[in-house]
């Protein structure tokens, strides 16, 4: 049946061991005239499961171009936006919530960031060893909450300390650092609030240590404090450096101040990734026709080639005929517009009838004509668009339950299962006959083994018959 026919695991064939060699051999040639039923569903089965492998196969690459139609079903979802910042260095996007955002033009200017409360220790000198007494420290939070953390005897080095303030969990940090100086006392305490804004502001704590010595360094302390930003011109105070609630579905990010200095910000259509989702399109569907047309270059040597079982398919002769017929059909709903067809966005087919994509064509087209190129692709309605009929198109080949590759897919994976119990049960019955066929044999040679003995005594007993005569 051909090369391609993998080698199988045949019927277990019982042992039958013989000094006759006719016997083996005749016991041989019932075993492989036997096994020929499994043979012809082996090979059956092998057909089945290459034929079930190609419309998985095609099935999954009309499922990818499904996938990269998804995002151009309606305007929305084709669009894509950036953020552009005249200095990034400044003031950049961080975020875009396409769904939210609109296109525009802003300008921000940045007065001064957003920073967290900071409080540092006069200096020790020795994190490790130095003991600051015992006791308590005593914190308020910033909503008012007295907060207490207790230093004993095994915590009261400066690590400790640190280490006891945040195991707390009491919305600061404490850090030991080494101030960079050459002094005997060099090391300090940090405190620092987790949040920024004036309203995350607490107060100093307050140390109730005995025989101890942690004081603060009141030259060396930052209250905390909002970032303040001018929004078209107006002030606006914000709690960290970043902006989430002035352009709906857009965050940014404060990096540095710079006042007296405008920054532009504007939020616009991403060309480039709208260039990409195309892109994506026309490799998916490339991959699909190229399928297509190796699945119907059949040869003289065609016949029988499981890479090639489903040349001449209906289905997928179909599919490339609908295909085309979208790609190239030229659309009545915008007249006088230079986008009428997917050849105007830089799409079309190259002589091997594959898609090639112009995307600088695509750019160009999509930033003087953004509309026209989305009415084209996602459609003005609901369901209408190239995108939507090409939806439609593929979701009836792969459509869980009805779609045609489904149902293909289903009824292959039916065989496949039917086949399965059919070779089990074959496999039983040769298993029988072969143990027949070896217990026959075993019987045939015990029977001539016992003619041979029989007539062995009878010839050399002096003479055998004649010799009781005589």
């Amino acid at each position: 049946m051909g090369q391609w026919l993998e080698e199988r695991e045949r019927v277990e064939i019982p042992e039958f061991s013989t000094s006759n060699p006719q016997f083996q051999q005749a016991f041989q040639r019932v075993a492989k005239a036997e096994q020929k039923p499994l043979q012809r569903i082996e090979e059956r089965e092998k057909k089945i499961e290459n034929k079930l492998g190609l419309v998985r196969d095609f099935k999954q690459k009309v499922s990818d171009v499904k996938t990269a139609l998804m995002g151009m079903r309606n305007v929305r979802d084709f669009r894509e936006l950036k953020g552009t910042s005249s200095d990034p260095d400044i003031l950049d996007v961080s975020s875009i919530d396409k769904s939210k955002a609109t296109p525009g033009k802003y300008d921000f200017e940045v007065l001064n960031l957003a920073n967290t409360d900071s409080i540092m220790t006069y200096g020790f000198g020795d994190p490790k060893k130095s003991e600051v007494g015992v006791g308590y420290v005593e914190f308020k939070t910033p909503d008012g909450e007295t907060k207490e953390v207790y230093i004993n005897s095994d915590n009261n080095s400066l690590e400790g300390v640190a280490s006891s303030i945040n195991k707390a969990n009491l919305g600061i940090k404490a850090y030991v650092v080494q101030d960079g100086t050459d002094s005997d006392e060099p090391w300090r305490l940090v405190i620092t609030g987790d949040e920024t804004g004036w309203k995350n502001d607490f107060e100093w704590p307050t140390f109730y240590l005995l025989d101890g010595d942690l004081e603060f360094d009141t030259e060396r302390s930052r209250d905390a404090k909002s970032a303040i930003v001018r929004f078209n011109g107006q002030p606006v105070m914000l709690q960290e450096n970043k902006i989430n609630d002035i352009l709906p579905g857009i965050s940014i990010d404060l990096k540095k101040a710079k006042p007296g200095e405008p920054i532009f910000f504007e939020v616009g259509a991403d060309i480039a990734k709208m260039g990409e989702k195309v892109q994506t399109l026309v490799d998916s569907s490339n991959a699909v026709l190229k399928f297509i047309q190796d699945q119907n270059s059949l040869g003289s040597k065609s016949y029988g080639d499981p890479t090639k079982a489903l040349g001449g398919d209906v289905t997928i002769q179909a599919l490339e005929n609908r295909f085309r017929t979208l790609i190239q059909r030229t659309t009545n709903d915008l007249p006088g517009s230079p986008v009428q067809r997917m050849a105007d966005l830089g799409i079309q087919f190259n002589r091997s009838g594959l898609l090639d994509f112009d995307a600088e064509k695509f750019q160009s087209v999509l930033n003087n004509n953004f509309d026209d190129v989305a009415a084209l692709v996602s459609g003005t309605q609901p369901l209408e668009g190239f995108a939507n009929e090409m939806i439609s198109l593929v979701d009836g080949i792969v459509r869980s339950g009805d779609g045609m590759m489904t149902v293909r897919e289903k009824n292959l994976q039916g065989q496949l299962d039917r086949m399965a119990k059919e070779k089990e049960k074959t496999e039983g019955r040769v298993e029988q006959k072969l143990q027949r066929a070896k217990e026959e044999f075993g019987r045939a040679e015990a029977a001539i083994q016992e003619m041979q003995n029989m007539s062995a005594q009878i010839g050399g007993g002096g003479g055998g018959v004649n010799s009781l005569i005589g």
